[in-house]
């Protein structure tokens, strides 16, 4: 946020949250019935799962504007600002009217403890606040990413989206959501609604028969975005990725082939990301719902962006972020510059800063780090600290990360961490392991760059 008044509504939103009310959607429904009820009317596009939700909401996204579509998109967290969270053509929520509709939420939190609901949660304040500005500013169609889960999650207000989308399942939010997968997955598949077709990419045997189990009582045509074949035909310069694929005929009847698919996102997990989000829009095409051409899906998919997702800042030296925050994103960012390794950066030297938080699977995640960083020759490695109470102690990480190999240096402040790293002389600087850090990273450098 930019300026005092945002800043106040931000911090209005952090102390009226701070006391915890119960979980549900029943406070949530209450406050849309109070505010007017802006989610009925809107044609929705509902993304859940654990990794790829944000790429997937950024392809459908671009694919639908391409064929000339107003697509509003809420998505969560945000690297920098909370205006990146609600957007249209990409176009950010100006902070008026960031603050003019928080507020007007706000207004109605007393009403609601009065009745008994408890107190409103953050992420109940910020969804009702997208849903009333995408009702105002009436884009076209709406994507809305789930926050935590599916079931129980706050965005789970859509009674009739137009197609639901559940990415790759994995064990993050562990205790809030369930154990082991399959309880997992059958929080991130209360999103599936009766009638309305569901894409899946989950590859886990325990969490795929959870969500085919609830589509076939739903009665929702099950799209398994994991049974497409595809193949990687060029490492495009300087980013991204041309592919070839073809939906299976196991695919409940989405078929479609492409070839020579150009996307801007790196990394082949970012392939796989893509092929979800077109047989999202494929199936809505096949129902008539949008109006879209194979040339128009091609230059969406091109010209898809997503924030903090192995993102390359600079090129003299690579800077490049990655907010992955669990063991599945870290693995796929890892595995993103090994593919890079024999391409962009090789015989390039390559220097690795990686903070995560302490309630992560910190241990897991060190492992797959020195994995990557062995396979792809790269041995340097900062460790230091998110600005986050939740923040793993940076001599603790190095800890865990050094290794035959491997040599690390702690450095708790991420500031100073970021200025070592910039001074280093590396052709390639790597930052990883949680949005916070690659917030501050961001801001850290368009300080330097401006």
């Amino acid at each position: 946020m930019s300026n005092k008044a945002s800043e106040a509504v931000i911090q209005r939103i952090r102390d009226m949250t701070a006391k915890k009310g119960p979980i549900g959607l029943k406070r949530m429904r209450r406050l849309l019935v109070l505010l007017g009820h802006p989610e009925e009317h809107m044609s929705v596009v509902h993304v859940a799962g654990t990794n790829g939700k944000g790429s997937v909401c950024q392809f459908t996204a671009s694919m639908l504007r391409a064929a000339g579509y107003s697509v509003g998109v809420f998505t969560s967290p945000h690297v920098m600002e909370y205006n990146e969270r609600f957007e249209i053509d990409r176009h950010y929520i100006s902070d008026d009217d960031f603050c003019r509709i928080a507020d007007c939420v706000m207004s109605y939190a007393e009403q609601l403890y009065g009745e008994g609901y408890g107190y409103l949660a953050e992420f109940e304040i910020l969804t009702a606040t997208a849903l009333l500005y995408f009702k105002e500013q009436a884009p076209d169609i709406v994507i809305l990413e789930s926050g935590i889960g599916g079931r129980i999650d706050m965005t789970n207000v859509i009674s009739e989206p137009l197609v639901t989308v559940i990415t790759e399942i994995g064990f993050d939010h562990v205790g809030m959501l369930g154990d082991t997968l399959a309880e997992i997955a059958v929080a991130k598949a209360g999103i599936i609604k009766n009638g309305v077709p569901i894409v899946s990419e989950s590859t886990e045997s325990e969490a795929k028969e959870v969500i085919i189990r609830t589509a076939e009582e739903k009665h929702a045509e099950f799209i398994d975005a994991s049974l497409a074949e595809y193949r990687i035909t060029n490492y495009a310069e300087p980013m991204g990725f041309n592919f070839a694929f073809e939906g299976s005929d196991n695919s409940s009847g989405c078929n479609i082939r492409m070839d020579d698919v150009r996307i801007g996102l790196i990394g082949e997990h970012q392939v796989r990301n893509a092929i979800t989000a077109i047989l999202a829009v494929e199936s809505m095409r096949a129902r008539g719902c949008v109006e879209i051409d194979e040339q128009q899906m091609r230059q969406g998919l091109m010209a898809a962006r997503n924030m903090g997702r192995f993102e390359i800042l600079n090129s003299d030296p690579y800077v490049v972020i990655d907010g992955a925050h669990n063991t599945q994103g870290l693995q796929a960012a890892v595995d993103a510059l090994v593919e890079l390794r024999g391409t962009i950066f090789k015989d390039k030297r390559i220097l690795t800063i990686f903070g995560c938080f302490a309630d992560k699977e910190h241990q897991k995640m060190s492992e797959i780090l020195k994995a990557g960083l062995r396979a792809a020759g790269c041995g340097e490695v900062i460790a230091t600290e998110p600005v986050s109470p939740r923040a793993l102690p940076a001599e603790m990480l190095k800890s865990e990360l050094e290794d035959e190999g491997i040599a690390v240096t702690a450095i708790g402040d991420d500031e100073t961490a970021f200025e070592r790293a910039m001074a280093s002389g590396y052709d390639v600087i790597l930052f990883l392991g949680s949005i916070y850090l690659i917030g501050d990273i961001r801001i850290f450098f368009n300080r330097k760059d401006g």
